[in-house]
């Protein structure tokens, strides 16, 4: 038969059997809610810290990321500026004020009361060369100075670009560039003819002429780097390789969250150098805003 024996001892000296008492330890439930409660504070403030910490990294990636959009974006306006030999818009200002009671000269600063945005529009870098044909694509016609004239281009012999633009500067069939307001008066491709160059409303056009005497007259049209805010997005415009005419080119976004482009045109000291005065400025929602500064020589890198 199975015998379960009470839980005691043998005493040595006597044998009698003697029943042990067990003491019982561990943590009364005032000091378990003490401890609960001592957790839950630390537990609590080393959250804050983290969440702190999560934010403070947070912002600065996004103050980072700003900053290089903010640079990116202006190393490609000062770029095509400086490579540039022409700088399109801002205009000069024009002489007359009935045309144009507005500034001409700045663009996307409306203390004039007039709703123009910034804009900035270049001729295109005259050695660009994406495509690595060995023309540039500026060089509509390939045409070159044919020095020993033997009808082939000669190593050495430079190329001729924008030599033989027509009426239309920029061959797009709209007054000044496609698109955009040119003069600032808040009205796009406003002009009396498409060979209205600036919008000022006068025809800017000439007599055509073969000024390369190559038998074709205009074949060689302007074509433009072109920087504009859509809404708070800014876009650039550049020409398609080989493109038909002034009408086929590509827009893309190179920044967001901007609150500001302004371009002012300078002269320089020597009342001869064009300069452009860029300022942008990037306001992303929830982070500070970037602004940069920059005043760029037009044709400087060349």
């Amino acid at each position: 038969m199975l015998k379960i024996s009470p839980c005691g001892r043998n005493d040595k000296v006597t044998g009698k059997f003697e029943m042990t008492k067990h003491t019982q330890t561990g943590l009364t439930l005032l000091e378990t809610l003490i401890s609960v409660a001592i957790a839950s504070i630390l537990i609590l403030a080393i959250s804050g810290f983290i969440n702190a910490a999560l934010n403070a990294g947070q912002s600065t990636h996004m103050q980072n990321d700003t900053l290089q959009q903010a640079r990116f974006a202006m190393q490609r306006m000062v770029r095509a500026a400086s490579k540039s030999r022409h700088l399109m818009i801002p205009l000069g200002e024009n002489t007359n004020p009935i045309n144009s009671p507005w500034s001409e000269s700045v663009r996307g600063d409306k203390a004039d009361g007039y709703p123009d945005i910034g804009v900035l529009a270049v001729s295109l870098d005259p050695t660009l060369d994406r495509n690595k044909d060995g023309w540039a694509d500026a060089n509509n016609d390939r045409d070159f100075l044919d020095v020993n004239k033997n009808g082939i281009r000669d190593a050495g012999e430079p190329e001729r670009i924008d030599e033989d633009t027509g009426n239309d500067d920029t061959n797009d069939g709209a007054s000044g560039i496609k698109g955009i307001d040119d003069n600032g008066d808040g009205i796009n491709d406003n002009g009396i003819s498409v060979n209205d160059n600036d919008e000022d409303g006068t025809d800017d056009s000439i007599i055509s002429v073969d000024d390369d005497t190559d038998g074709i007259q205009s074949e060689d049209w302007l074509d433009h780097q072109l920087f504009f805010l859509n809404g708070t997005t800014l876009m650039e415009r550049l020409p398609n390789i080989n493109a038909a005419d002034g009408t086929a080119y590509t827009e893309y976004s190179i920044a967001d969250n901007v609150s500001q482009l302004r371009v002012e045109r300078v002269l320089g000291a020597n009342g001869s150098t064009v300069l452009a005065d860029i300022t942008l400025t990037l306001s992303p929602s929830g982070g500070e805003p970037v602004s940069l500064n920059t005043r760029v020589a037009v044709g400087s890198g060349l």
